[in-house]
């Protein structure tokens, strides 16, 4: 696989673990309140996942850790 290619499959797996990690939260905390249950929290998590603003974020913070991580390992000493 190119290297290119493998660089965005890491990418889109932070940005669905982001996701996974807001929808178990959101989705528990619809289990603990008295009104609306699991439906209640996924339509809410729908909802906020689904906004422009989050989701630019999630990539915007997967893309600069990743980046982040690649510029780091190049700079550290081979031996």
């Amino acid at each position: 696989m190119p290297p290119v290619m493998q660089r965005a499959i890491d990418v889109v797996a932070a940005v669905a673990l982001t996701a996974a990690v807001v929808f178990l939260i959101v989705t528990i905390n619809g289990f603990l309140m008295s009104h609306g249950g699991s439906f209640s929290g996924f339509r809410l998590w729908y909802g906020f996942i689904g906004r422009p603003d989050i989701l630019g974020t999630m990539i915007l913070t997967a893309l600069v850790t990743f980046f982040y991580l690649v510029w780091a390992q190049r700079r550290r000493p081979r031996g």
